[in-house]
């Protein structure tokens, strides 16, 4: 005989299946919320260089090691991600501009004599100069630019005319630029520099590069200029300002940001076939701009103006520095490790704080 249990027995088993049901749902959905990935909220704090000089350049190989250099002849070298900073003597007083590392031993240093340290021979008095160590930072040797060879006629020539900006894209490929569109390549990892023809004659303020073929460059009157070729030919982009641009930034061949004088922003998702104007609601210089990914990034000025966007730049927020300092460079080696550097020797270190923020997605465009 088959047990045929009542109604009412019938209701109490699925109620109880129903209660069990929904806990263990509700467990689930608990380890799921759990699991939810969350973005730290990041902070800046401030570091101590023991140095007041004006700060151009900061770059790092790592977490650990980094390099600062600036005015009078500054060289800092940290290994602890920036707890402590040493100062390498280099014996000279003139301004380094910038400071770029192919690894943790191979560096190179942008500079520029003043007025009463320039070559003054048969040839056109050099301004800038290059400086290159083997060693980590501890010891620094000239890289001329230029080979002596070379007659001062000679179109090809750099003729001394001053520089502010290094970049390489691999251990070969390096650019720099400078006044009256200057523009240097190398092809051997900076053991020699030929020039590149430029469409433009003003002051060029910043380069960035995604390869060997694809660089960008910034600089006076809105001027932005691109090549596709690794420099046969740089053709330059409209803008739609003529405000000076003193940094760029590209993430990939599309998607890149200029920054510059009275708070412009520029973005582009096209390589700078069309350039958006972002609002920045700052009227302050902007000197550097990083992108660590298509959403998140921060841009950099004078009086400790430090912007913050986590949309792509749609939006851009103020973050409040304990300083006053004029904000010169950014450098990012990782989205959630960071510094900024500035005048009067500031230095500022960007880390995840303790408060969490909500993880911002990163579609396709």
């Amino acid at each position: 005989m088959l047990f045929n249990p009542s109604t009412s027995s019938r209701f109490s088993l699925r109620l109880l299946g129903i209660l069990l049901w929904s806990l263990l749902l509700a467990l689930a959905l608990r380890g799921q919320e759990r699991a939810k990935p969350t973005t730290a909220t990041m902070v800046w704090s401030a570091q101590t260089s023991g140095s007041l000089a004006r700060f151009s350049a900061i770059f790092f190989t790592d977490r650990e090691r980094g390099w600062i250099v600036g005015s009078n002849s500054t060289v800092l070298t940290t290994e602890d991600g920036g707890k402590t900073w040493r100062r390498v003597t280099l014996g000279s007083h003139e301004l380094l501009r910038d400071v770029f590392f192919l690894d943790p031993q191979r560096g190179f240093a942008l500079g520029e004599y003043s007025l009463f340290n320039r070559l003054d021979n048969n040839l056109p008095k050099e301004r800038a100069f290059l400086l290159a160590t083997a060693n980590g930072g501890l010891s620094w040797d000239a890289a001329p630019f230029a080979q002596p060879e070379i007659k001062a006629e000679d179109p090809k020539r750099y003729k001394g005319e001053g520089l502010l900006r290094l970049i390489f894209v691999d251990d070969r490929t390096g650019w720099a630029c400078g006044e009256a569109g200057l523009i240097l390549a190398t092809k051997n990892g900076g053991q020699s520099w030929q020039v590149q023809r430029s469409p433009v004659r003003k002051l060029l303020y910043d380069v960035a590069a995604v390869d060997d073929k694809q660089a960008w460059i910034v600089g006076a009157g809105g001027v932005i200029l691109r090549t596709v070729d690794g420099g046969q030919n740089w053709n330059e982009q409209e803008s739609g300002t003529t405000e000076t641009l003193r940094a760029v930034h590209f993430i990939d061949a599309r998607r890149g940001w200029a920054v510059g004088a009275g708070g412009v922003i520029l973005a582009t998702t096209n390589g700078g076939n069309r350039w958006r104007v972002q609002s920045s609601d700052t009227e302050e210089a902007l000197n550097a701009v990083v992108f660590t990914s298509a959403m998140e990034g921060w841009a950099a000025g004078d009086h400790a103006t430090l912007l913050h966007t986590l949309d792509g730049g749609a939006t851009w927020e103020q973050v409040a520095l304990k300083t006053r300092a004029n904000l010169t460079r950014l450098f990012f080696i990782a989205p959630d490790c960071g510094w900024v550097v500035g005048t009067n020797g500031a230095v500022f270190k960007c880390q995840p704080g303790d408060l969490p923020r909500p993880a911002i997605s990163n579609p396709e465009q």
